[in-house]
């Protein structure tokens, strides 16, 4: 998929980002991780880097860390870091504790782990 095969780029539907991420095809512009990386994206970040079958997995891994990696309000990850937890994904489960721990130990943050690289999603379990 390319740019313009989105209707709004800087504003990709579900189902466009569905249809990316299935695709096997490269980001269809410079940083589409971070695009994605949005509070209102964490359902759809956390189903398909949960698949073992999505072949974007790993950047979508990525945009997962880097949401909260940006925003400033680490306290509403709790629900979803919950959702994540019974996943059953080593993946989610790791990045679930991961989250757990800074809300916990909010002095622990290190926007590096989360955006950087190589961060937390270049080590996804442990």
């Amino acid at each position: 998929m390319k740019e313009s095969d989105f209707e709004d780029s800087f504003h990709p539907t579900d189902a466009e980002i569905r249809a990316w991420a299935y695709s096997g095809e490269d980001e269809p512009m410079q940083d589409w991780d971070i695009l994605l990386a949005e509070p209102g994206n964490l359902p759809l970040l956390l189903e398909l880097a949960g698949d073992p079958a999505c072949p974007a997995r790993e950047t979508l891994l990525g945009s997962l860390y880097c949401v909260v990696g940006h925003e400033q309000s680490k306290e509403q990850f709790r629900e979803t870091a919950e959702v994540a937890a019974r996943s059953g994904n080593a993946w989610l489960e790791t990045w679930a504790r991961r989250v757990r721990e800074i809300l916990d130990h909010p002095e622990a943050f290190n926007r590096k782990d989360w955006c950087g690289f190589p961060g937390y999603a270049t080590k996804p379990t442990g």
